[in-house]
């Protein structure tokens, strides 16, 4: 994550008023940037995928019900294929990701959370070009989890699921 971090995140949340506002601050100057970046790569997406995401605040406070990762018959460029299956317990969508350069999962159980377990609530997300054929995706959960796909342009969709 580049812009909205862990890190910043957490000090959102500090015990300390001086340390929130500064980073209420940050924060505030790192959507504004962040918020140039996305209506560049908005052109990127199918119109689909960018209403269901928009509409659903891009699954801010959504929790991960299961990750699938598929490969495709070996000696083909891009064979891995992911989807995400995501629920707010009312709606539940399966997000695709095709044509896939990267994938990384950074996930370690947190000591002293109480009863946080796995990957908690999808926090916060940025799509960031790498270059003219390809976006990346990062995922940040509120456990300090996070996903990275990179794929090219125009291969995530997005479609509501009833996957239980």
């Amino acid at each position: 994550m580049k812009y909205f971090t862990n890190e910043l995140w957490s000090k959102l949340n500090s015990d300390s008023q001086k340390e929130r506002d500064e980073a209420d601050s940050e924060w505030d100057r790192n959507y504004e940037v962040y918020s140039e970046i996305f209506e560049s790569v908005k052109i990127r997406f199918s119109q689909k995928f960018l209403k269901i995401y928009l509409k659903n605040h891009g699954f801010h406070d959504f929790q991960i019900k299961n990750i699938v990762l598929t490969h495709k018959e070996y000696g083909v460029k891009n064979p891995i294929s992911v989807d995400i299956y995501v629920t707010d317990s009312m709606d539940t969508f399966k997000i695709t990701y095709k044509h896939i350069k990267k994938f990384s999962i950074n996930y370690e159980e947190a000591e002293g959370w109480g009863d946080r377990r796995g990957f908690d609530d999808w926090g916060y997300d940025e799509f960031l070009p790498i270059d003219e054929q390809t976006l990346s995706h990062e995922i940040l959960f509120a456990s300090g989890s996070t996903i990275l796909i990179c794929f090219k342009n125009g291969n995530v969709f997005v479609t509501k699921t009833k996957e239980d």
